[in-house]
């Protein structure tokens, strides 16, 4: 009598298990590489400027005006989920500018903080989402 219900126990946990399948429906993961476009604040003002990088393999970042034309250039990491990054903007302008943000793989969204020279605070605040 007991070998009976442990065997019908296993068969219905066998077909249990079967039944239960992935969840293909999870986001798929966005790569940080590619191009972004948001827009920043300056300290606490509304975000009303544009701000777009394009994030390259091996650590190249560009800052790029709204016709994703290159105006900065620099270096960037992500280190669990924490993006980093500093450029320099190129001539005729000038200066060099720090950002940090959370990286929300998942959805593809950047936000974070930004400041001038080495400091990653200080200037205001920034949003990206990832365009492609």
């Amino acid at each position: 009598m007991y070998l009976k219900q442990f065997l019908l126990a296993g068969f219905l946990s066998v077909i249990a298990l079967a039944s239960c399948k992935k969840n293909n429906d999870a986001p798929s993961a966005i790569p940080i590489q590619g191009s972004w476009a948001g827009k920043y604040s300056v300290l606490s003002e509304p975000y009303n400027s544009y701000y777009s990088f394009s994030i390259k393999e091996g650590g190249v970042l560009e800052l790029q005006d709204e016709q994703q034309k290159k105006t900065g250039e620099g270096t960037w990491e992500l280190n669990d989920a924490i993006f980093t990054g500093t450029y320099t903007l190129l001539a005729p302008a000038s200066g060099t500018f720090s950002v940090i943000a959370n990286f929300h793989e998942a959805t593809g969204k950047l936000d974070g903080t930004w400041g001038v020279g080495a400091k990653e605070y200080g200037g205001g605040y920034w949003f990206m989402d990832k365009s492609k």
